[in-house]
């Protein structure tokens, strides 16, 4: 070689870097990007796999060209969401794909019911992250958007899945999943199933596992979970909305066989369900959990009986709610029960929830309750009210043998147009009331065996334990019990207060029509009964029907004919055990009108123990200050009746034929008025029979006869070993006889007419 050519060669070489001839000789082609390549007039080469990323560069739909190799390319270079999946499809492990920013990914490989990935939806067979940056996947209607398999693992963030439509009879509008997906940050949206039993409006789990995090399913329908429906696996909702699904049943989520999920910190809002579960559809054999989590605004328009469920509805399934909302929802249809909630024969849970505002046209304003188990506690419902088709239960009522158990809850403001305002019990249904407020409940039913302003017992039993239940109100033109209303029933209460309770008819407080009434430990203040005839302030015995009080307290009751506290039907049993009665009045006008704490109506009432003490038979003729007795068999023993009167007569006690016996009883200072003012301590009208023993009548008072005791001209009155004495008045200061005289003996030795 020459001088000149050695010169040349070694300038050459110089001119090129070490490092650069190293890369050229040993490095691959290097990759064109698609802009670059787009810019040069090439064809782009597509985007390589790298540390299990990809980034898609185009908004097409074409497949990848070679699955497998590790290259995102279609056929003119580019790399689609479809092929990106298909890379990840081949891959055996996991894909993360971004897709470009706010840009609408239309699925145009028309071909519903493959599942190779080529055309129709996306199928994911592997492990597949996509990253939307609020990016759009439009099925287009054509199919559905994704299908996760068994066996992949599908997450999405930050995407919009609009606009799947399936072929007629297929499940899950926007996606099926069988395999496991996770949504974060993503909305589902304006897809559809159609055809009958297509279930999962925005997304059918078939088995598999889907988790929704700050996410939004909204406007979506089928016949089954107009948002998502799910035939067994896992459904998990976080931060999630359910927002205006429709369907047949679950408007905004449905439950089928083996079903489990659990939603919390969620919203499940102005969904809709021809049938059933305008919000949410559990069947038998699934269960879901709601935690601070609102279900509200949804609509069930079933027309049927046994249809409904506004908010939920369970065939079946357990259910249980902690915390959060469940108001303002409707069992539209004309017989739809259950606003909130409708439980057949399920199980379902209510803890620290506000169940508001919700109507059902029949019955079960609140929660409807056929069979099963329902429990609310700590629970707070309100303002819940009923139809009139007919009406019953303006929160809860409960069906069939079912039983309902309340504890530590509020029930108030709501209202059923017939019978029980708060809750209605069936003829085999149980219902336990536990530390419990019932107040200001409203029942409007018209006919003398309907009202019960919080409580209403159908012929089964009810048990009240504690609580209080305040101004509850039987409004109709001849509603009964205030409070509560027993029609056949078991009614106990214990350690309660009744307070406040107002009915048309009778039985202010309680009305017990037939059934059995016991309470123990309870005070019953201040309840009235109005004037259709107005009768048993505090409680109200209809037909045979037995009622046992004890250790109680009834006082301040008013009725504005007879039996300011209590009234005792012609065929009733009334027990009294160790009971005051404190300042009742009765404010009937006639002379068989009255008694301000007791009305027996020719039954058998007794009195052992206790204090009976200024209480009023206030009407114009009223008798019996204390207690009334017309035709009835009427026992006392070991009480004292103080401070009672009747404008009439009687100020302690009148007797109008049948019999009375006391016993260690005291009659001290009672007073009959003016009208005409006969019998201050006791008073005998026609052929009744008094009975007093090892008593006292002490400083009794009458404005005409007998200012202790007054015995008619048929009756018949034995006193044996019984103080009499300070007694007033202008005829008899202590005891009257009238003329020609009944049979009146004192210790054996005969009282002559009172001239």
């Amino acid at each position: 070689m020459s001088r000149l050519s050695t010169a040349l060669l070694t300038l050459t070489v110089a001119a090129v870097p070490a490092a650069a001839i190293a890369t050229e000789a040993h490095a691959a082609p290097r990759e064109v990007s698609a802009e670059a390549a787009q810019a040069r007039g090439q064809r782009p080469n597509g985007r390589a796999i790298r540390n299990g990323r990809v980034s898609v560069d185009t908004i097409s739909d074409r497949p990848d060209i070679n699955p497998g190799d590790g290259i995102c390319r279609d056929r003119k270079g580019r790399c689609s969401l479809r092929a990106a999946i298909d890379e990840a499809n081949e891959s055996g492990s996991g894909l993360r794909i971004s897709l470009q920013r706010n840009r609408k990914f239309t699925l145009r490989q028309q071909g519903a019911g493959e599942d190779g990935n080529a055309r129709g939806d996306l199928d994911v067979r592997r492990n597949v992250t996509i990253i939307g940056r609020n990016a759009i996947v439009n099925a287009a209607r054509s199919d559905r958007a994704l299908h996760v398999h068994p066996g992949a693992r599908l997450t999405i963030g930050r995407t919009r899945i609009a606009n799947g439509a399936p072929s007629a009879g297929e499940n899950g509008g926007a996606i099926l999943v069988s395999g496991r997906l996770v949504l974060k940050s993503v909305r589902v949206l304006k897809s559809a199933v159609t055809g009958t039993g297509a279930s999962g409006g925005g997304i059918f789990n078939a088995g598999g596992s889907v988790l929704l995090v700050d996410s939004q399913v909204n406007r979506n329908a089928a016949s089954a979970g107009g948002a998502i429906a799910a035939d067994g696996g896992t459904t998990l909702l976080r931060r999630t909305r359910l927002l205006v699904n429709s369907a047949g049943v679950g408007g905004g989520l449905q439950l089928g066989a083996r079903a489990t999920a659990n939603i919390r910190a969620s919203l499940i809002d102005r969904n809709s369900a021809t049938v059933d579960g305008g919000g949410v559809w559990i069947a038998g054999t699934s269960a879901i959990g709601l935690a601070d989590t609102d279900v509200t605004r949804n609509r069930a328009a079933g027309v049927d009986v046994g249809q409904g469920g506004g908010g939920l509805y369970s065939d079946g399934g357990r259910v249980r709610v902690d915390r959060g909302e469940i108001s303002s929802n409707r069992a539209a249809g004309v017989n739809g029960s259950g606003g909130a909630a409708l439980n057949r024969g399920g199980r379902l849970l209510v803890f620290g929830t506000e169940l508001r505002t919700n109507t059902a046209n029949r019955a079960g304003g609140a929660v409807e309750t056929v069979g099963g188990l329902t429990g609310l506690t700590r629970a707070t419902l309100v303002g819940n009210a009923t139809g009139n088709a007919p009406g019953n239960g303006g929160a809860v009522h409960l069906g069939g043998d079912g039983v309902v158990e309340v504890a530590g809850s509020t029930l108030t403001g709501n209202i059923a147009s017939a019978e029980g305002g708060a809750l209605w019990n069936s003829d085999r249904g149980r219902m336990i009331v536990t530390d419990t407020t019932l107040n200001g409940n409203t029942a409007g039913g018209n006919d003398p065996d309907q009202g019960g302003g919080a409580i209403y017992n159908d012929g089964g039993r009810i048990d009240v334990d504690r609580g209080v239940l305040a101004e509850n109100r039987a409004v109709g033109a001849n509603g009964s019990g205030g409070a509560i209303l027993n029609v056949r029933g078991i009614l106990d209460v214990t350690g309660a207060e009744l307070r406040v309770n107002s009915a048309r008819r009778a039985g202010g407080a309680i009305e017990t029509n037939l059934g059995s009434v016991t309470l123990a430990s309870t005070r019953v203040l201040q309840n009235s009964a109005a004037a259709t005839p107005g009768s048993g302030g505090g409680l109200h015995v209809t037909g045979a029907a037995t009622v046992a009080i004890s250790d109680s307290d009834v006082s301040r009751n008013s009725a504005s004919a007879e039996g300011g506290g209590l009234w005792n039907s012609d065929s009733g049993t009334l027990t009294v055990a160790r009971t005051s009665f404190v300042g009742n009045v009765a404010g009937g006008a006639e002379a068989d009108q009255g008694g301000g704490a007791l009305y027996n109506d020719g039954g058998r009432a007794t009195v052992a123990g206790g204090t009976l003490a200024d209480n009023q038979a206030a009407g114009t003729n009223g008798s019996g200050g204390a207690i009334l007795n017309v035709r009835g068999a009427l026992t006392i023993s070991d009480a004292e009746l103080r401070g009672n009167s009747a404008r009439r007569a009687g100020g302690g006690i009148e007797t109008n034929l049948g019999s009375v016996a006391l016993t260690r009883v005291a009659l001290v200072g009672n007073v009959a008025a003016g009208a005409p003012g006969n019998g201050g301590g006791l008073h005998t009208t026609g052929a009744g029979t008094v009975a007093i023993a090892a008593g006292s009548v002490v400083g009794n008072r009458a404005a005409a006869e007998g200012g202790g005791l007054w015995n008619s001209a048929t009756g018949t009155m034995t006193v044996t070993g019984t103080a009499i004495s300070g007694n007033t008045a202008p005829s008899g200061a202590d005891v009257f006889s009238q003329p020609p005289g009944g049979r009146f003996t004192i210790d054996g030795n005969p009282v002559a007419p009172t001239r």
